[in-house]
């Protein structure tokens, strides 16, 4: 409003000095001229009236959020359950889990596998976590750097030894009979007394022992590996035919008993 009435007069006084000019000449009529500089000084000073200046807001700060807080030391998790392991691989004894849903601590790393090394979940020491399903936080650039341990010396996987089973022993072979004929009376009819070695070749390495027969008859056995027996005298009349037989056996069953005939004289 001030200003508007400042440009007005200013106006106004404009008009009256263009009047002033254009009076009819005639007698010469004094009148009080306005000094230009006053002039311009109130021009001014009407003209530079300053404002009341007009309120502006206050500009307001739209707080921004700061970065999430990193954990100051590396953390671990993982998507699905997963093994930790002595060395990165399966040929590694497995000692201990990180679960969906646990936290682990990371102490270390190797970078050539990508394997973590953590603290053992629930346990002592720490293990060696596979970093497929592995999710880590924090600053991992410091970790220390672990060397892949020695493989571990697979213990030795006993060797079944099948019991073997137990067949029957193998025949002898070639029995003779080396005789000796004694003349006990001489009749008639003649008596002779039989006696001698009976002998054979052994021909199987699992005998128990070896049945003696007469005559079809069981007479006596001998111990394993022998290859002898003695006869004892037996009297018969002369040109009687005698029948040995030997037979060799085991707890599987019995050979097939190999003969001989003797006749004295």
């Amino acid at each position: 409003m001030f200003r508007r009435e400042s440009v007005f007069l200013l106006s106004v006084l404009l008009i009256a000095a263009l009047s002033a000019c254009n009076l009819p000449s005639g007698e010469p009529t004094e009148t009080e001229a306005v000094d230009s500089v006053d002039l311009e000084l109130t021009i001014t000073a009407l003209a530079g009236t300053p404002t009341v200046p007009q309120d502006t807001a206050t500009p307001q700060f739209t707080a921004t959020t700061g970065p999430s807080a990193t954990p100051s030391v590396p953390q671990v998790t993982v998507t699905t359950d997963t093994n930790c392991r002595t060395g990165p691989g399966k040929q590694y004894d497995n000692i201990g889990a990180l679960l969906v849903g646990q936290v682990g601590i990371v102490v270390g790393k190797n970078t050539s596998t990508g394997y973590w090394i953590i603290n053992n979940p629930g346990k002592t020491g720490t293990c060696w976590l596979f970093p497929q399903f592995a999710t880590v936080s924090g600053n991992t650039a410091n970790l220390q750097e672990y060397s892949i341990p020695p493989t571990p010396t697979p213990s030795p996987t006993p060797t079944f030894t099948p019991t073997p089973t137990l067949a029957p022993p193998a025949p002898i072979n070639n029995p003779t009979v080396a005789k000796v004929c004694i003349l006990i009376n001489p009749g008639p009819p003649q008596i002779f007394s039989y006696t001698g070695t009976l002998n054979w070749e052994d021909k199987s390495n699992n005998e128990d022992g070896f049945n003696i027969y007469f005559n079809g008859g069981l007479f006596a056995n001998v111990p394993a590996n022998s290859t002898s027996y003695a006869i004892p005298p037996l009297p018969f009349p002369a040109g009687t035919p005698t029948k040995w037989g030997v037979e060799a056996f085991n707890a599987a069953g019995k050979a097939a008993i190999k003969e001989v005939i003797t006749i004295c004289p």
